[in-house]
């Protein structure tokens, strides 16, 4: 049945992305030209070519990561040669590679690539229309912000595996990181607590722009107002899983860091680190939301291909920088509206991407789709060589 775009229910207009509720009873994300960084929200002007680049991305990986053959072959790669071997093989005798991914591949939301009329399109057709990724929707259970203790926290229900008759949102961010890139949050952390490199597997504290001899992961909040580093401890309990199912998302996360990791090295990129999400129904997790540029973090000869390049225009800035003031008043008032502070009491907002920069940034999405998928997609973009060597002058 085709549906048109007056039959769609708009169900959540986020800064970045729109989601209707489809006819059929699954969702439809509609990828915008929006961006955002800091997590300000809605920035004041559009990427071109962002959205329609992002749903073919999406669609790519998710098809890319569901196939069986793409995770037998893996432990053969060559790029998997700069890791620990003790730790892959670890990996690959686990119940996760060996019984799951190796054989059926990973289980998704994604369904497919469609236009307005809900009729599946190839990736250039896509780069020419509207596009949509259908998925299986979600239950969502939100957290409630709660006084305690004089104390603004979040109360997250108790939740039974057994419960849910459709998939259920893991309010969860589950961060990747290969090593630690100049402008990696990871830095700030260790530097204020050296300890935690040990709480991450790492045996000593690593250098700026080094490689780990294995991904780490890191967990964050999801629904909250703001993300939150967690502790493996409150992310189980906030997770709602039981610990064999939590310790099979770790697991998952690591197997689909390393598959990311080969289908990037394949094409010349190197994947520094990236985020997840996951869902959980009767048969077990889902990777669900999506995966792009926007999530990874993205370098080719020296070159941020990722939302870091936008990053870095506005780090140092006298917005960035209220940004933080202002985040820091929110905290001492026990306020959430740190957005508010800075707009109103710092009288501090972003500006639009300067001339030079958006010119390039204008660029940045085509030219990984094209590299990505090895062919021309986005037509009358530059090579990811040309492009690289641009951005450089």
């Amino acid at each position: 049945m085709s549906v048109k775009l007056q039959d769609k229910n708009l169900i959540y207009e986020g800064s970045v992305k729109r989601v209707f509720k489809n006819v059929d009873g699954n969702l439809l994300f509609q990828y915008t030209d929006d961006y955002s960084v800091f997590d300000w929200g809605k920035m004041p002007d559009t990427i071109a070519n962002k959205g329609r680049s992002l749903a073919i991305m999406g669609a790519h990986f998710f098809n890319h990561l569901a196939e069986a053959k793409n995770w037998s072959s893996m432990p053969n790669s060559v790029h998997l040669k700069r890791f620990n071997q003790s730790w892959l093989k670890e990996r690959f005798a686990h119940r996760v590679y060996s019984s799951l991914l190796s054989k059926h591949g990973v289980r998704s939301h994604y369904i497919g690539l469609v236009d307005e009329q809900n009729k599946q399109i190839s990736f250039k057709a896509a780069a020419n229309q509207l596009p949509y990724l259908t998925v299986v929707e979600a239950s969502v259970i939100r957290p409630k912000p709660v006084v305690l203790a004089n104390q603004n926290v979040y109360y997250y229900e108790p939740l039974s595996e057994s419960e849910p008759t459709k998939p259920r949102l893991v309010p969860l961010e589950v961060i990747f990181r290969f090593g630690m890139p100049a402008g990696s949050s990871l830095k700030g952390r260790l530097e204020k607590d050296p300890s935690y490199a040990k709480v991450l597997g790492l045996d000593n504290i690593p250098e700026e722009n080094s490689w780990f001899d294995r991904p780490v992961i890191e967990f964050f909040t999801k629904l909250e107002d703001k993300d939150r580093l967690l502790s493996a401890q409150e992310a189980l309990v906030i997770s709602g899983l039981t610990p064999e199912r939590f310790e099979d998302l770790v697991e998952t996360a690591r197997d689909l860091a390393l598959g990311l990791f080969v289908l990037f090295a394949e094409r010349g990129i190197e994947l520094w680190d990236g985020k997840f999400e996951f869902a959980v129904d009767k048969n077990g997790l889902l990777l669900v939301d999506s995966i792009g540029p926007d999530e990874l973090r993205l370098i080719y000869k020296g070159v941020h291909l990722s939302k870091e390049m936008i990053r870095q225009v506005y780090r140092g800035s006298s917005w960035e920088k209220a940004i933080k003031d202002a985040q820091n008043i929110a905290k001492q008032q026990g306020r959430t509206d740190w957005k508010e502070i800075c707009r109103k009491d710092l009288k501090e907002e972003p500006k639009p991407l300067p001339g030079p920069s958006k010119a390039m940034i204008d660029q940045l999405y085509g030219v990984i789709v094209n590299q990505l998928v090895g062919e021309e997609i986005f037509a009358n973009q530059p090579t990811l060589d040309e492009f690289v060597a641009m951005v450089k002058s």
